[in-house]
Order: structure tokens, then C-alpha cells, then sequence
């Protein structure tokens, strides 16, 4: 009797390669129950050939996630030639309208052929600020073409923030650089008071602190509640920025509302070595060397 294990095809789809089907080989011993891998026989610890094989159907599917669809695959493109290497950026941008164009309804394409620039009023909100939202993005090719139409780069959301205000929350170094070159001001306040340079002492974003240093920015302004970017840099720890506040001028005696000194809120912290360590440096650090 042939005691060779038999080779069972199983056909799986992988869009990857062009939605083709490819067969893939598994084999079973008939003289065993368990079920089989394709790297030899191992016995499945359930004994249970259908929960293998629904295993590697939904793996099939999930790994199928990673790729375009089939609608992307299947999609009519009779239109465009097959050369389409070869097309220039404007033929591309050609077919590409046309081919939308056919999608979309005619109240869509009414909407389209209405708005020759962006409507300003009709994509923003109180909330969603249309050039915040692509400063967090880092949509800086968008931004721009915002701005050529008009839109303030100072403008404010609902908490008073500017796309400024919001890149540097996010930690955007390239967005907060492209900003502040194309005229954004460093010195708008938040309805709280705060600037941005509050913001890049909170995040500890020390390149950003830096540049806002260079473009000028009042190192003692302080917010609705007198505290100034020296108190932040105490209360979120940062040695090294608030090494760099100081000897740029950061006024250690400044007090807060309700009286706090930045060594105030460095010491609220308890006995721990952080605690010593910013004291120590507060202490020794020449008061508004600039």
C-alpha cells in the first residue's frame, strides 16, 4: 500500500500579483488525523483539520489587507493608454478628471465646478480650522496653497490657538520652521494666555524652544495665571530647557498669581533628586543673564 503522504491544492488569491490565483500544496498523510502544514506533518494539539484550514483563510484575508482591492484591480481603464509611464503630469491630472468626473453625481459635480479656490467658509468650523488641521498633518503643500488664497496664518480656533500654536503641540519642527518663515507671529496668545513657547517648554520640544528664542519671542511673558515658560519647564521637569530659558534671560523671581517662584514649583514635587537637581541649578544659575 503507498504510504506517501497526498498532495491536496488549495487555491488562494493574492492581490499583490494581479489578482491571479496561485495553487498552494499541502500534504496529508492518510495514516494520521492530525492536520498538516506545509512545512511537514505536525499534529495539531486541537486534532482539528477545519480550524487550520479556517485559520488560514482568515490569515489569507488579513494579510489581503495589505494590498490594493479588487475594485482597484478590476476597475475600467479602457480610457487610458497602457503607456501610462510615458504620459506627462498633465495627462495623468486629464485622465484622472475624466474618469472622476463619471463617479460623481451631478449635484457633486456642481459643487467641484463652483469652487475654482477653496470655500473658506464652507470647510471651515469654529473648531476645525482648516490651515490647523494640515499643520498637524505636515500638509505643507497644502497649507501653502491655503495661504495663497488668503487664509490668515494667524488665524484662531474656538481655545484661540493658530496653526502655530497647534505644530508646535504636535511637534512639528519642519510645519513650525515653514510657518514662522512665511510670517506666522510667535507672539499670539492663546484665550489661556499662553504662547507658543509655553507650548514647546510643555512638550519639551528643545529645538523648537531654541528657534522661538531666536525669532525673539518675551522668555518672562507670562500667561492669564503669571506663569511664564520657566515655571512650565519646573513643573514638566525639563533641566535642559529650563537651562536654556535661564541663560537666555528667564527671570527666576517672577511669581505666579497665586505667588509661586519657579523654584516654588520645582520643590512642590517632594524629597526626590529631580527636585535637588533643578533647585541646585536654579540656585546657581545667574538670574537674567542674557
Amino acid at each position: 500500500m503507498n504510504s506517501r503522504p497526498i498532495l491536496r491544492e488549495k487555491t488562494c488569491r493574492i492581490s499583490a500579483v494581479g489578482g491571479n490565483s496561485y495553487p498552494k500544496v499541502h500534504a496529508i498523510d492518510p495514516h494520521r488525523t492530525s492536520s498538516t502544514t506545509h512545512l511537514g506533518n505536525w499534529e495539531d494539539p486541537d486534532g482539528s483539520d477545519s480550524e487550520t484550514d479556517n485559520e488560514e483563510e482568515e490569515e489569507g484575508e488579513e494579510n489581503n489587507l495589505d494590498f490594493e482591492s479588487d475594485w482597484e484591480e478590476e476597475r475600467d481603464t479602457s480610457d487610458i493608454p497602457s503607456n501610462t509611464e510615458k504620459l506627462s503630469t498633465s495627462q495623468v491630472e486629464e485622465y484622472l478628471i475624466k474618469e472622476v468626473e463619471q463617479l460623481l453625481t451631478p449635484e457633486e459635480r456642481a459643487i467641484l465646478q463652483q469652487n475654482e479656490t477653496p470655500d473658506l467658509d464652507k470647510i471651515s468650523t469654529e473648531k476645525w480650522n482648516p490651515l490647523h488641521t494640515l499643520a498637524l498633518a505636515g500638509q505643507i503643500k497644502f497649507m501653502d496653497s491655503l495661504l495663497g488664497n488668503g487664509f490668515d496664518i494667524d488665524a484662531v480656533d474656538k481655545d484661540g490657538q493658530t496653526a502655530l500654536h497647534k505644530a508646535v503641540l504636535g511637534k512639528k519642527e519642519a510645519v513650525i520652521s515653514h510657518l514662522l518663515r512665511k510670517g506666522a507671529s510667535p507672539h499670539v496668545r492663546d484665550l489661556d494666555g499662553a504662547t507658543p513657547l509655553h507650548y514647546a517648554v510643555q512638550v519639551s520640544a528643545m529645538q523648537t524652544v531654541k528657534l522661538l528664542i531666536k525669532c525673539k519671542v518675551d522668555v518672562n511673558v507670562a500667561d492669564n495665571e503669571g506663569w511664564t515658560p520657566l515655571h512650565v519647564a519646573m513643573q514638566s521637569r525639563s533641566r535642559d530647557i529650563a537651562k536654556v530659558l535661564l541663560v537666555n534671560g528667564a527671570d527666576k523671581t517672577r511669581r505666579t498669581e497665586d505667588g509661586k517662584t519657579p523654584l516654588d514649583v520645582g520643590l512642590c514635587y517632594g524629597k526626590e533628586f529631580k527636585s535637588y537637581d533643578l533647585a541646585k541649578l536654579l540656585k546657581l544659575v545667574p538670574a537674567n543673564r542674557l
